[in-house]
């Protein structure tokens, strides 16, 4: 379940078939009814009235007696509407907007008990850029300072968090880290917590290591390394799934013992015997890492590593050969033809695992930077590209609709002109704090180029994506942007987007959804523009 955006308390007597719900998705869709002006009116109310309905069957099942209440006062007024109807939809979609703000309200409440915890200790409020960051890998915060409770309650709150940062802003906040240094060594040891400091001095970072924290990063905040430290935080990466892991060996007993010990650790384990098999798989899975046999009757595992290394989706996966092998020159020779490292066959099992664990982590978190923008975080060019035509592919499968937005910044090289290009950049990461925190986890956002940004949404038809886009766009304009100097600008941008099926390939969404930008930014700009629609022709303005 997404946490992001779905909500389903479920009691026992209600079983586990009961689906959980996409709230905003559920808000977006009464809305596209109500928009829908080539449609006819009782249409359009007949279908409103079927969806109101609905949410409101679900809001009782998850016992929320305020939202149920909103949804029967919705219900009542499409119902007036059918019978004496009024001049406009006015009062249908204030109620609508109601509702909107309880399922926001509803959410937040949600998310706070659902999301594993990155616990953060600080004398000092943490920058907003750090929580953004933090909802955005699925973490809720919970910031405390360190000098104000008891301590067992601090090793208390540790033992439960998945994350622990320790932030130290300025020489006295440092001081204080001795208390949680010392506390909770064992936590710091044993979890992922990463180290935040104003000052980058080779005394902090040595105090850092020894107390065992696992990252060291300096302010200003680098937003794309900070993003690749919390997806790699879990096992789990973007997609939540488990290390895969690829092991190739002539032994098939060999893979029967190593795989009932991977899978205990919830490893995605994948055996081999055939080394032609081996290689298909490999460019098949993508595995985290290669665990290689040296010495194999069809073919030698150097000349193996080798075919590997040759195929781009495999150039930079870890290889490690296992052998009884004890020959220093063989050995080396193995690393130096394409392994990464040599381990004994002999190796304990906790020892592999370790191993195999921290090569895998590494890789991940190595592609992760390859793949993020340095500015935003988000996923860069060829990244988000790469994410669509896979959603493509899955949307095929699933029979399901799938929108691709592209989001241009309007006016952006006034900004620059006007406020130079630390103001351009400080608009670039806003409009990506949003996208980042707005949309659902498995939502793609990438930084397209310069000022230019892509989402894809997934089992999202174009009405439904135009009008969470238009919401975003509303927000984005209404929100002030403080500059260096201290002054505040609004800007806006306008959006593009196109969906399948009715286009079915990579090329052919990206130049539908560049040709609707390309219509908004002509007729006005600050605007979303569709197959079906055009939203926000009239200029957004600030509250």
């Amino acid at each position: 379940m997404d946490n992001t955006h779905s909500f389903d308390h479920r009691t026992s007597s209600e079983g586990l078939d009961a689906q959980p719900v996409n709230w905003e998705l559920a808000v977006a869709s009464m809305e596209s009814v109500l928009s829908q002006s080539s449609a006819h009116r009782k249409t359009r109310l007949v279908d409103l009235l079927v969806q109101a309905e609905n949410m409101l069957m679900d809001a009782r099942r998850i016992r929320q007696p305020q939202l149920a209440n909103a949804l029967d006062r919705l219900l009542h007024a499409i119902q007036q509407e059918l019978i004496s109807p009024a001049e406009d939809f006015s009062r249908l979609i204030r109620l609508i907007r109601h509702i909107d703000r309880i399922i926001k309200n509803m959410l937040l409440i949600s998310h706070k008990d659902a999301l594993p915890v990155a616990l953060i200790i600080s004398a000092q409020e943490p920058p907003d850029v750090l929580r953004d960051a933090l909802s955005r890998a699925g973490f809720a915060p919970r910031t405390i300072n360190a000098q104000a409770l008891e301590h067992n309650k601090i090793k208390a709150l540790a033992d439960e968090a998945e994350l622990i940062k320790l932030l130290a802003q300025d020489d006295e906040s440092f001081a204080n880290l001795e208390l949680p240094f010392t506390l909770l060594e064992n936590e710091l040891r044993h979890k992922t917590s990463l180290l935040i400091s104003s000052k980058d001095s080779f005394q902090i970072r040595a105090a850092s290591a020894k107390a065992g924290v696992s990252h060291f990063l300096t302010e200003p905040l680098d937003v794309s390394r900070l993003n690749t430290l919390l997806q790699s935080s879990r096992i789990l990466d973007e997609e939540n799934k488990p290390l895969r892991v690829l092991m190739v060996d002539d032994m098939v007993t060999a893979g029967v013992y190593w795989g009932k010990h991977f899978q205990k650790q919830n490893i995605n384990f994948l055996f081999e015997s055939k080394p032609e098999q081996a290689y298909r798989s490999a460019v098949e899975m993508q595995p985290d890492i290669i665990l290689l046999d040296l010495y194999m009757p069809d073919i030698d595992g150097i000349d193996l590593a080798k075919i590997f290394r040759e195929h781009p989706r495999l150039l930079d996966v870890p290889i490690l050969f296992m052998s009884t092998e004890e020959n220093d020159r063989r050995r080396m020779n193995a690393k130096i033809q394409g392994g990464d490292d040599f381990l004994n066959k002999t190796i304990a099992i906790d020892d592999l695992l370790k191993m195999v664990r921290y090569r895998a982590l590494r890789y991940r978190q190595s592609m992760a930077e390859k793949r993020s923008d340095s500015l935003t975080g988000l996923l860069n060019h060829n990244a988000i590209k790469d994410l669509v035509e896979a959603e493509i592919d899955r949307a095929n499968r699933q029979n399901q609709p799938l929108s691709v937005v592209l989001i241009d910044i309007d006016h952006f090289k006034n900004v620059n002109d006007t406020y130079g290009h630390q103001a351009g950049d400080i608009v670039i990461r806003k409009l990506s704090n949003l996208l980042n925190t707005r949309l659902r986890r498995y939502d793609g956002v990438g930084r397209y180029g310069g000022e230019e940004f892509m989402i894809t949404l997934p089992n999202t038809d174009e009405q439904t994506a135009a009008h969470l886009i238009n919401r975003l766009r509303v927000q984005f304009g209404q929100s002030a942007i403080r500059t260096e100097n201290g002054s505040n600008m609004f800007c806006t941008f306008s959006a593009g987007i196109a969906s399948f099926p009715r286009f079915l390939d990579l090329t052919s969404l990206i130049e539908a959804a560049d040709q609707h930008l390309y219509v908004a930014k002509a007729n006005g700009r600050n605007r979303v523009v569709c197959s079906e629609e055009v939203l926000g022709a009239s200029p957004a303005k600030p509250d």
